[in-house]
């Protein structure tokens, strides 16, 4: 794959937080906002009554979480290369560094208020901006759902991430890897 498309990274960037989304949805369920003067009343969905927030956070969800999934199929079911592992560490701890934007939100924001809402996407639109350009775009803990680890590796040539579903374990280590982003590999099939 070699180098992802802006937009590709956006909705990867998306996919981590999508947990964050459900909690939004729930939380502004029955929420009535007023924009510009006109009220937003929640809509019937089913049984259920859900507000233009909560729809808009259920459908970035399935969205993004679709995506990921089939760009990690589409990944892993390529021919890859053989890599000889040198050293490793365990990196699935980067994954906690997502907590903090999943608490802020019960301590700080009330979904029903226009302006919350905004700050909150003022500070996501940071959280954003900042992750794409660090290339922390998969230490996402969907991934964790899909039982990935995430380590960091070193090669002969070159210090890389590896998504992998395997537990690394031992020395001289060799897998089969394909690229998705400039130092990013999975583990292939």
């Amino acid at each position: 794959m070699g180098r992802i498309p802006s937009w590709a990274k956006i909705v990867l960037f998306l996919s981590s937080y999508s947990p964050l989304y459900i909690i939004v949805a729930l939380r502004a369920h029955d929420a009535v906002h007023s924009i510009l003067g006109y009220r937003l009343e929640p809509v019937g969905v089913g049984p259920v009554e859900l507000s233009y927030l909560s729809i808009g956070s259920v459908i970035l969800t399935v969205v993004s979480v679709v995506f990921l999934a089939l760009m990690i199929r589409m990944n892993r079911t390529r021919q890859g290369q053989l890599s000889e592992i040198e050293q490793y560490r365990n990196r699935s701890d980067m994954f906690t560094e997502y907590l903090l934007v999943y608490i802020f939100p019960f301590i700080v924001f009330e979904f029903s208020n226009v302006f919350d809402v905004a700050a909150f996407l003022v500070l996501f639109v940071t959280v954003a901006a900042i992750v794409i350009r660090s290339n922390r775009l998969f230490v996402n803990p969907v991934l964790v759902a899909f039982r990935y680890r995430v380590y960091e590796v070193e090669t002969e040539h070159e210090r890389r991430i590896l998504l992998t579903k395997d537990r690394l374990d031992g020395n001289d280590i060799t897998i089969n890897t394909a690229r998705i982003s400039s130092d990013v590999y999975i583990t292939t099939r």
